[in-house]
């Protein structure tokens, strides 16, 4: 698990939602383990997940309301984004214990993908959120320059 932390004049300050809440589950007065190391461009990464975000809120509120063993399965925004990084070409294929084969999302760990790479991704998950979310018939139709911008606007909102 990892999280994402911001240095300021008081010290570390979460810089998502995730962070936050994992915060603010410890104790006052706790010590916790942090393992340092540089990232690749924060800003960028948090841009990327404030488009997965705004996809996945745009695609969920049109989703089926699907059942399995009586049971409603709703929209999960963790899944959603494997699945976008995993359509957008960024996978590894592996076999489970039935003998199906599977694919699995890269990494975005900071230690595990290059700025570049991560580059490649977002470019990628721009074309993919084109075709499967904002395609004018699951969601608005929208341009690249649009999608872009909202991004942007979002990013700069939560910053």
């Amino acid at each position: 698990m990892e999280f994402l932390f911001i240095k300021s004049a008081s010290g570390l300050l979460p810089a998502t939602e995730e962070a936050t809440e994992w915060l603010a589950t410890k104790k006052l007065g706790s010590t916790v383990l942090v393992e340092p190391r540089g990232i690749r461009n924060g800003a960028f990464h948090r841009k990327f997940f404030a488009l997965i975000d705004l996809a996945f809120d745009y695609w969920s509120d049109s989703a089926k309301t699907l059942e399995y063993k009586g049971q409603a399965v709703l929209p999960d925004r963790e899944r959603f984004r494997k699945d976008v990084i995993i359509l957008a070409g960024f996978y590894r294929a592996v076999t489970n214990i039935k003998g199906e084969i599977r694919l699995e999302p890269e990494s975005l760990r900071w230690a595990s993908m290059t700025e570049e790479r991560f580059g490649q991704l977002f470019e990628a998950t721009i074309r993919v959120l084109l075709q499967r979310v904002f395609n004018g018939r699951v969601c608005p139709e929208w341009s690249e320059e649009q999608l872009r911008s909202v991004a942007e606007q979002i990013l700069s909102f939560a910053a």
